[in-house]
């Protein structure tokens, strides 16, 4: 089957009925999220409830520490420096024998990296930077890495 090449007014029409569609369904996108918008409030007035457009709207409450992240934070406090996964387990273990609450060394790392996930991720009290060919490491949010 032979493809037909296409003449330059062909092309020209075809881009024009392109951007006409393209200029439609923009049309339609903000006659949707404007009713959208409505419905939520009166949903909202109906059931005295809030209804959040955008995730940023919603304020969540800081999840709480527990003993273990107060011990991974102290951790890496405590070297004062981005400070390796391997490090923080070795020394958090030790930490949680002296404060009573050890546990077998596979439920201990287990418990360090949900703490590393949840302070990391959730909680944005540390961050994760690339350290020296040696994969990763955790530091405070509020040191500054540049200098």
């Amino acid at each position: 089957m032979e493809s037909k090449e296409l003449t330059k007014e062909e092309i020209l029409s075809l881009i024009s009925e392109f951007k006409t569609e393209i200029n439609k369904n923009y049309a339609k996108i903000e006659f949707f999220n404007e009713k959208i918008v409505q419905l939520k409030q009166q949903l909202e007035k109906s059931r005295g409830s809030k209804f959040y457009l955008n995730r940023d709207e919603k304020r969540r409450k800081p999840y709480p520490l527990s003993p273990w992240d107060n011990i991974v934070l102290e951790v890496i406090k405590e070297n004062g420096k981005p400070t390796l996964s391997k490090e923080i387990y070795e020394r958090a273990m030790e930490k949680a024998k002296t404060a009573g609450i050890a546990m077998d060394e596979i439920k201990m790392k287990a418990k360090i990296n949900q703490c590393l996930v949840k302070l990391s991720g959730r909680r944005d009290d540390i961050t994760k930077v690339k350290y020296g060919g040696k994969g990763f490491a955790y530091c405070l949010r509020e040191w500054d890495l540049d200098n």
